[in-house]
């Protein structure tokens, strides 16, 4: 078996980081990067749609207002 010590082995991690890290997003099992910015209609029907999941959870008791800065959102 071959020994490495700490500085080795972070170059050798770091050498292979690129090649991992793009056999993972092309497998489909890593995070999916975004590479165009959003458009403004798309932020603003992002936006419209968050807030009514907001304003559904709190008509079904699913978010707690614990005081003026900290809330509980119970999640299914």
């Amino acid at each position: 078996m071959r020994k490495m010590n700490m500085s080795e082995l972070n170059d050798w991690i770091f050498s292979r980081k690129g090649h991992v890290e793009r056999d993972i997003l092309k497998d489909g099992r890593g995070q999916h990067v975004r590479l165009r910015p959003r458009d403004k209609e798309e932020m603003r029907i992002l936006d419209e749609l968050c807030i009514k999941r907001w304003k559904k959870a709190e008509q079904e008791g699913k978010i707690r207002y614990l005081n003026e800065r900290v809330w509980y959102y119970e999640f299914d």
